[in-house]
C-alpha cells in the first residue's frame, strides 16, 4: 500500500491566489483607461482547488460609488481576462468574480459602533490626589 500525500489548503492555489492578487492589481492601476478602477484595492483572491474559479475581493476609496465601481469592473472583464493570459499564469482561464471586501465593512461599522458607545457611556468621575 503507497502512502498518499494530503497537500494543505495553502499549497498551490494560495501561491496562484497572491500571484494572481498582484497582477490584477497592477493591471488595474496602470493598464485598464477606466479611471474608476484606480479607485479600488485588491485585499484578496480565494482560488478553488482546482484553480476554475477566482474570487477578487476589492474596496472602494472613500467616497467613490461602489455601484460604479463593480459596472467599470463587469465591464472591464474581458480586458482584464485578456491581460491575465497574456502573461501565461494559467493553462486554463479561470472565471472571475469581482466581489466587495465585506470583512472590511464589518470592521468599520464595529468600529462606528465602538465610537457610538463610548461617547454614550458616561465617563468615571476622575479622582484627584490632593
Amino acid at each position: 500500500m503507497r502512502h498518499v500525500k494530503h497537500r494543505t489548503p495553502t499549497g498551490r492555489p494560495h501561491r496562484v491566489a497572491e500571484l494572481l492578487r498582484e497582477r490584477l492589481a497592477l493591471i488595474l492601476l496602470y493598464k485598464c483607461a477606466d479611471p474608476r478602477l484606480k479607485e479600488i484595492t485588491l485585499t484578496e483572491v480565494e482560488m478553488s482547488p482546482d484553480l476554475k474559479r477566482a474570487k477578487v475581493f476589492y474596496v472602494a476609496r472613500e467616497n467613490v460609488d461602489r455601484v460604479q465601481v463593480q459596472t467599470a469592473l463587469d465591464k472591464a472583464l474581458g480586458f482584464i481576462k485578456a491581460e491575465v493570459a497574456r502573461e501565461n499564469l494559467f493553462r486554463l482561464m479561470p472565471e472571475f468574480f469581482f466581489l466587495p471586501d465585506p470583512g472590511l465593512d464589518r470592521a468599520a461599522r464595529l468600529e462606528e459602533l465602538l465610537k457610538e458607545a463610548a461617547i454614550a457611556a458616561p465617563n468615571p468621575a476622575k479622582k484627584t490626589d490632593t
